[in-house]
């Protein structure tokens, strides 16, 4: 299985498939009327990132051009994705670029920045360094539009259409309230955008921190992203509306394990949860040896534990795997490796986000003395041992 297919599972964001093009997007709460314009493969349609107001927000594509005749440096990783990150600045709106190696994206390396004013356009020749054809990015405004009204279906006889709203945002979408019948919480569902039979869109909203997303009658809200293709016109290229999309939740994952609709993204989920569950427990004693242990909060206490939680393994055990396989048993031996992708994703999902944590106080707390170091060692800890109960 390709790194896409599993990471797609992963994001809670959505995944656009600008067919064959993979693209992982994060769609910002706020949207402006701006957006990137990105040519990410030679001679073919480019894709759009709308630009947040106040917030970053990004997308990373899997798929990208090759340098003819580029030879790859001994002993030195490929780049499997290119991440492209925005947000509005006092003098235009700037954009980071990044790569990312390793199948699990395991490093990130920073390889250029702008700053682009509505019209103007930026060429990434740097990427062509690593190997990566030059991706061009564009600041562009657009104009929000919809058009006839998508359909609703679902898989799972649980969940049922409440309204549906249009939502005039910079790509057009549509707000869509759904209602748990049962009598069990949903923990996640997967919700696909679908145009002439094809998906388009996937995304699978879940609970925060293994809570429910769904209470029993209880309802959730979610934004459906309409399919677009970029068409080209007189002026350059503009995205169009899919006509004939139908919005379908193929599958709703309960808090038992059980699963309405389809089997595929329910195992994935249950996988990434194992994986959670592993490294979380991991993370605990790594808090809790940090939180006894007698180390001032200098920088050198924060960045030993920073060290320990990158070195945290991301390599699934058998007996892990096998845990997840004897819930599908439609699922074959073959399909092992994949289950071990799958859970290694979600180790990496938590392992990611202490990290990202652990720096955040770091930047906050240069000169905090050890009971501040201390207070957030604790607070962190129980916050991750309630996350590891709800597993």
């Amino acid at each position: 299985m390709s790194c896409f297919k599993a990471l797609r599972w992963f994001f809670i964001a959505t995944v656009l498939f600008a067919a064959p093009a993979a693209i992982a997007q994060q769609v910002p709460p706020d949207p402006t009327p701006l957006a990137l314009e990105v040519h990410f493969y030679p001679n073919e349609a480019p894709a759009y990132q709308p630009i947040a107001s106040s917030t970053q927000s990004g997308a990373w594509y899997a798929r990208f051009g090759h340098v003819r005749n580029w030879v790859q440096p001994v002993n030195s990783p490929a780049v499997t994705a290119v991440n492209i990150r925005s947000e509005l600045a006092e003098n235009g709106v700037r954009v980071r670029v990044s790569v990312f190696f390793g199948e699990l994206h395991e490093q990130e390396h920073p390889v250029s920045s702008y700053i682009l004013h509505e019209g103007e356009q930026a060429t990434v020749k740097e990427l062509a360094q690593l190997g990566v054809v030059p991706f061009e990015i564009k600041a562009v405004r657009l104009t929000p539009s919809i058009s006839e009204v998508p359909q609703f279906f679902s898989k799972a006889q649980s969940i049922e259409v409440v309204v549906m709203q249009p939502n005039f945002s910079t790509m057009p979408s549509y707000d869509v309230e759904v209602r748990n019948l049962s009598t069990r919480s949903v923990n996640a569902l997967q919700v696909r955008v679908m145009q002439a039979g094809l998906a388009q869109m996937i995304s699978m909203p879940q609970g925060k921190e293994g809570a429910p997303l769904i209470a029993p009658g209880g309802t959730y809200e979610f934004s459906a992203h309409l399919a677009y293709r970029a068409m080209p016109g007189p002026n350059g290229y503009a995205p169009t509306i899919l006509p004939n999309q139908v919005v379908e939740v193929s599958t709703a994952v309960f808090a038992d394990d059980l699963f309405e609709g389809d089997s595929d993204p329910a195992m994935a989920f249950t996988a990434f949860q194992k994986g959670r569950k592993i490294q979380l427990a991991r993370l605990i004693e790594l808090l809790q040896k940090a939180s006894t242990a007698t180390e001032s909060a200098s920088s050198a206490g924060v960045g030993s534990l920073k060290n320990e939680i990158a070195m945290l393994s991301l390599e699934p055990d058998a007996l892990a795997i096998d845990e997840v396989h004897s819930k599908f048993p439609v699922v074959t031996d073959k399909d092992s490796p994949r289950l071990k992708h799958l859970i290694a994703l979600g180790m990496k999902g938590v392992q990611d986000n202490a990290l990202n944590e652990l720096v955040q106080f770091e930047l906050r707390n240069r000169r905090s003395d050890r009971n501040v170091f201390g207070v957030w060692l604790a607070s962190s800890r129980d916050r991750y041992q309630a996350w590891f109960a709800r597993l």
